[in-house]
């Protein structure tokens, strides 16, 4: 049988609706430049509101040198879900698009998993057991049995992180303060303080670390006090986080959180380039975020983008920009940014359509108001406005206005938005000839990661919403990615595309093929019976072989030419059936003809096909212009409609020309329609509880004789 993403292939090739659903739990495409809300399956090498806000902020960031992008090959999984390089989900962009220029710095591991919500005090204990070990070997001031009694002390603190779980250095709460030197009893008070921390007991925690404050031990002294602030703050986010780790900010402890940002900044004031630099700012960004000071915060990420590689940097671009998303951009507000960079992105944000969320979009007035904080940043702030008037007010002509057409030789990834977004307000004031004419001259330069792939997809898009999609598939044709054309073949072009793609010795088999199954497929289920039988001679010989379960929805699949070579063998319900070919002879005759329609319905149903739409739903069918123009999805130049199970069935009960047992299994299967959940799955109009219920007694009474009327029990 065909699978089920074959199912939604053709809910797609022959509905014209919008393509693929989308869920949690996976993603697939939607061949669109244009997207006003957010979709974390959908994104695009361009700066675009609908755009998750890390791919934004990293396109950014690119531009400025903190990172790259590749075109990277499209896995397996994705491709089976219909993906070609663009669009792409979230979860690609950041494991195969995205590459982060590598720091200089790195993290704690502490304050790594600090920085998403994930760490637990005791992250640290493997970092901190190697640097006390080794603080007490360069001491010159302790013997070497005080040394090994030492290091013997700290490998046996394993901490749990739970209340006692960790044992205190020797073994108990108290130590002999009179033994061994000054140098020992210092490093013992630390190790006390540790396992006070480890266990939770910050009060204990607090009061070792300060009495170490002025020490003559350099490394206790210093990272005494920068575990005097992590105890303040590990004190304040007691309360912080639900049993499933979300925040609970306002359960925070005010007062110890005050403590712990006065002690890190002491730290850093007192070591800016110490040993615990980077975590001790990583961890008054943490602070920052938990007790709710947004400008702090900013400023902190800020100064981040110009400094990843400072030594007090703990984050490499990819962590960067997925900390200020998650700890910033998903709760500022626009006058809390001072940043160009966070700034944009966080404007993006707010000029999508969020449906019926009832979120407060970004103001033009607004916008304009900003113009101070993008000095040295005109182009950005100028494309903002311009993304403004296109996609929140549909003012296709103020957007041109302020849109250069100039193409620069090397386009950054904000030049290559500014251009695509001209071409898209050239479109949406219905000038294609224009649009079609700057698409084209952006391939010839588009040589960024992506951006030629975007821009066949803007020629596609051109190609369809100006009724020419052939043009895809002429012999220049620069639309060259499988994806792309496999959408355009699959649904816009005519017959006669198909059919001399279907014999053409240039283009690839794989093409070829595909477009043989579709046009066999349309031939047979639209209607066009005595195209069908001509056009089954373009069938290879083998094409038994081309019998694949899981083909038809990935573009880069062999299409299942077996389908086509049915041969209607009887069914589990008895009923008898010829071959496609047979089938076709028969409706080319006559389309209402009874056994044709049932070995139809048959033939689908046995295959697990589509059938056709619901009709008591009215469909609009969808326009061009920057709301609606998706690839695949404009009025097919295919003639017919597809073949409805249902509908079908109906033909043959109202036929009077219909045999006792034809109108019999008719009835049986369109009972069937409805079965087990009472929905209907063979297309064509809904019926009530009701009419199945007269089909039934109809099938019960008339035809009680028959073996559909004495195997049926519900009507459902």
């Amino acid at each position: 049988m065909i699978s089920k993403k074959l199912i939604l292939l053709f809910a797609v090739v022959l509905y014209s609706q919008c393509a693929w659903a989308s869920s949690d739990n996976y993603c697939s495409p939607t061949w669109t430049l244009v997207r006003r809300g957010y979709d974390r399956c959908n994104n695009l090498p361009i700066l675009t509101p609908g755009n998750d806000t890390r791919i934004n902020l990293k396109l950014l960031m690119v531009d400025v040198g903190l990172g790259t992008l590749q075109a990277a090959q499209v896995s397996k999984e994705d491709s089976a879900f219909g993906y070609g390089k663009v669009p792409f989900s979230l979860e690609f962009f950041e494991n195969s698009i995205f590459s982060a220029r590598n720091n200089a710095a790195y993290p704690t591991p502490e304050n790594n998993a600090v920085s998403y919500g994930m760490a637990n005090r005791c992250s640290s204990n493997e970092g901190g057991k190697s640097d006390f070990i080794a603080a007490v070997e360069q001491s010159r001031t302790l013997s070497a049995a005080e040394r090994k009694l030492l290091i013997d002390a700290r490998k046996k603190l394993t901490p749990g992180c739970a209340a006692g779980t960790t044992p205190s250095p020797s073994g108990g709460d108290t130590h002999d303060d009179d033994a061994g030197s000054v140098a020992y009893k210092q490093f013992m008070g630390y190790l006390y303080g540790a396992a006070a921390f480890y266990e939770g007991r910050y009060d204990a925690a607090a009061t070792a670390f300060a009495k170490l404050h002025r020490c003559d031990q350099p490394w206790l002294k210093e990272a005494a006090q920068y575990m005097a602030g992590r105890t303040e703050l590990n004190r304040a986010q007691q309360q912080a986080f639900d049993e499933y780790g979300f925040p609970q900010l306002d359960k925070t402890d005010k007062k110890a959180l005050l403590a712990a940002e006065s002690q890190l900044a002491s730290y850093l004031q007192a070591y800016p380039a110490g040993q615990y630099a980077a975590s001790a700012r990583g961890l008054l960004r943490r602070v920052y975020w938990l007790s709710s000071q947004p400008q702090k915060l900013a400023d902190e990420y800020a100064w981040l983008l110009h400094h990843l590689d400072a030594p007090q940097s703990n984050l490499s671009a990819a962590e960067l920009a997925l900390e200020a998303d998650s700890k910033l951009l998903a709760t500022v507000t626009p006058e809390q940014l001072k940043n160009p960079l966070l700034l944009a992105t966080l404007d993006l944000s707010l000029m999508r359509d969020n449906g019926s969320s009832g979120a407060k979009k970004l103001s033009f007035a607004d916008l304009e108001k900003q113009q101070p904080l993008f000095v040295g940043h005109t182009a950005l702030y100028g494309y903002l406005l311009a993304v403004h008037q296109l996609y929140v007010q549909n003012d296709a002509a103020s957007a041109l206005k302020r849109l250069s057409d100039n193409i620069p030789a090397h386009m950054t990834y904000l030049d290559f938005s500014r251009l695509v977004l001209r071409g898209q307000a050239l479109e949406a004031s219905g000038d294609y000839p224009g649009a079609r004419s700057l698409w084209r001259a952006l391939l010839q330069v588009a040589r960024q990661p992506l951006q030629n792939e975007t821009m066949q997809l803007a020629l596609a898009l051109n190609y369809e919403y100006s009724k020419q999609p052939a043009l895809a598939f002429a012999p220049d044709s620069p639309v060259t990615e499988p994806a792309i054309r496999t959408v355009l073949l699959r649904n816009s072009v005519s017959a006669a595309v198909l059919r001399q793609i279907a014999r053409s010795k240039t283009n690839a088999e794989q093409e070829r093929q595909n477009a043989l199954y579709t046009l066999l497929y349309k031939d047979l289920l639209q209607g066009q019976y005595q195209d069908y039988l001509q056009d089954y001679g373009l069938l290879p010989a083998d094409a038994a072989k081309y019998n694949r379960q899981d083909s038809g929805l990935e573009y880069g699949a062999t299409p299942h030419l077996a389908l086509f070579t049915w041969t209607g063998k009887k069914t589990g319900d008895s009923y008898s059936c010829s071959s496609t070919v047979e089938i076709a002879k028969k409706l080319a005759k006559n389309p209402k003809d009874p056994v044709g329609l049932l070995c139809l319905g048959d033939f689908v149903n046995a295959n697990d096909l589509a059938s056709g739409p619901d009709l008591s739903k009215v469909t609009k069918p969808r326009k061009s212009g920057l709301q609606d123009a998706v690839l695949g999805t404009a009025p097919s130049r295919f003639p017919g409609n597809l073949f409805s199970r249902g509908e079908g069935y109906k033909t043959v009960i109202a036929d009077a020309g219909a045999t006792p047992d034809q109108k019999a299994y008719a009835l049986y299967r369109l009972i069937q329609c409805y079965a087990t959940s009472g929905y209907n799955h063979c297309g064509g109009k809904n019926v009530e509880p009701a009419e199945r219920k007269a089909w039934f007694r109809a099938l019960k009474s008339r035809y009680a004789g028959s073996v559909w009327a004495q195997s049926l029990k519900y009507y459902w």
